[in-house]
């Protein structure tokens, strides 16, 4: 049965925690003006609420939590020093008033990290910032006009897809300025995130951590990078957790998680190529954990490409199967046989 354009902005609301005009017509298959019509009765209803303004605006459901104490600014990238926003945010906006220090740390750790890629990668002459309050969330949103993060990903690792770019950030230590950075940035940013998109081009990653969810989703093309953060007023978490869990007793960045879904090919099973996707770059890292939740099953290739051919040519390398259903450990046992740890 076909579903309402009220269940499709449900889904999606549930699915994200929002909805925009783009994303409701592209699900349902209207235009956009239907769509933001649509959305603008609900509004009217009472059942919905509108945050932001023209094209950067986005609905949540009545009973959510909309946007508060924004603050913004729009700052020109010129001998532009990111702990000097910090800095003047600090001093300005309630919502970071409200965090205990150790989310303090982390949120200002987070947006010095996204505000510099915009600075330094983005060739963008303005970047946009905001910081707010949605719930029980501290928000920072870093949005540019320039080359688009999953384009320079794709022209300096020789990828064809924005799928494959989103691959690449995600495997960590991967950055297209390797004399001035290390590539860290955005993995140790989404680890540390309660909520963490990477909107660029025409896709948009999505990271729920608390539901330990990651997704790749299509997304209104736009001009550069757009990057929202969202971390728990008072987070338990820390820094110093998270990097103690991917480096090693010399305070290396030695380890790396990679999630396997986001190589599938639409099937229960995933190729020999795909493999060499998944683990291309790594050499990097003496620890590869390789995520399968989601995963039903691999097809024999894949097995043998990664726990047995890469194993026996990096043989100091630990690769750790984690969240693999009973068919995938099967094929990983059958290819790595006692190797297997």
């Amino acid at each position: 049965m076909k579903k309402t354009l009220k269940e499709i902005i449900a889904a999606i609301i549930k699915r994200s925690g929002r909805i925009t005009s783009e994303e409701l017509a592209r699900e349902a298959g209207v235009s956009r003006q239907a769509a933001h019509k649509n959305l603008s009765i609900l509004v009217n209803k009472n059942e919905l609420f509108r945050i932001g303004s023209t094209r950067g605006a986005y609905y949540t459901a009545k009973g959510g939590k909309p946007a508060t104490n924004m603050i913004m600014l729009t700052l020109a990238n010129k001998k532009l020093e990111e702990h000097l926003v910090l800095e003047k945010l600090e001093r300005s906006s309630k919502q970071l008033k409200e965090l205990s220090e150790n989310a303090m740390s982390i949120f200002g750790y987070a947006f010095t990290e996204m505000l510099n890629n915009a600075i330094e990668h983005s060739r963008s002459k303005k970047i946009t910032v905001k910081v707010y309050g949605e719930g029980d969330m501290a928000v920072f949103e870093v949005e540019d006009k320039g080359v688009g993060v999953y384009n320079n990903i794709m022209k300096k690792f020789r990828v064809s897809t924005e799928l494959g770019a989103v691959q690449e950030i995600l495997k960590g230590k991967r950055t297209t300025a390797a004399k001035g950075h290390s590539g860290e940035g955005i993995f140790f940013t989404e680890k540390i995130s309660d909520h963490f998109e990477l909107d660029g081009g025409s896709t948009a990653l999505i990271v729920d951590n608390p539901k330990n969810d990651i997704a790749v989703k299509g997304a209104e093309k736009r001009k550069g990078t757009r990057v929202v953060f969202k971390l728990d007023k008072h987070a338990t978490k820390s820094l110093k957790g998270l990097f103690n869990a991917y480096t090693d007793e010399e305070i290396k960045f030695t380890k790396t998680k990679v999630t396997v879904k986001l190589y599938e090919n639409g099937v229960d099973y995933v190729s020999r190529s795909q493999a060499r996707r998944v683990i291309y770059g790594l050499e990097k890292f003496s620890t590869i954990i390789l995520d399968f939740k989601g995963i039903k099953g691999i097809g024999q290739g894949f097995a043998d490409e990664i726990f047995r051919v890469y194993s026996k040519e990096h043989p100091k390398t630990k690769i750790i199967p984690q969240n693999a259903s009973n068919a995938v450990l099967f094929m990983i046992k059958r290819a790595a046989g006692a190797g297997l740890q």
